[in-house]
């Protein structure tokens, strides 16, 4: 947290989704880029998942449908409990889902040598 608004995590970056739309903060003095928040970002363009880089504050994120870390080590993690309440209904939400597969497949295709 920053002046209220949710930047990231110890070494995470975080993303919600708010209205069906994937949102996380943009990069700048209060956000280091991440090596995988940007293939979410490149990934979901390319497969019209709709996203906004734009600041968001904590009350959004303990109202969102979803909440996500990103890292290289830990790849897309979704939050299903936060503060000990769980995260929409506790469970993995659709966006995830989605973009898990997404990602897993480009995984896929590039340990094959694939092209991009």
């Amino acid at each position: 947290m920053s002046d209220g608004l949710v930047t990231e995590g110890a070494a995470s970056n975080v993303f919600v989704v708010i209205d069906n739309i994937l949102v996380t903060a943009p990069i700048g003095n209060r956000l280091l880029p991440g090596i995988t928040r940007d293939l979410v970002l490149e990934l979901a363009a390319a497969h019209n998942v709709v996203y906004q880089e734009r600041n968001f504050t904590e009350a959004e994120l303990l109202s969102a449908s979803e909440i996500w870390l990103t890292s290289s080590t830990k790849e897309i993690l979704p939050v299903v409990k936060l503060n000990g309440k769980p995260v929409a209904n506790g469970q993995f939400g659709p966006i995830w889902e989605n973009m898990i597969d997404l990602y897993m497949a480009y995984k896929e295709k590039l340990q094959a040598g694939e092209t991009f």
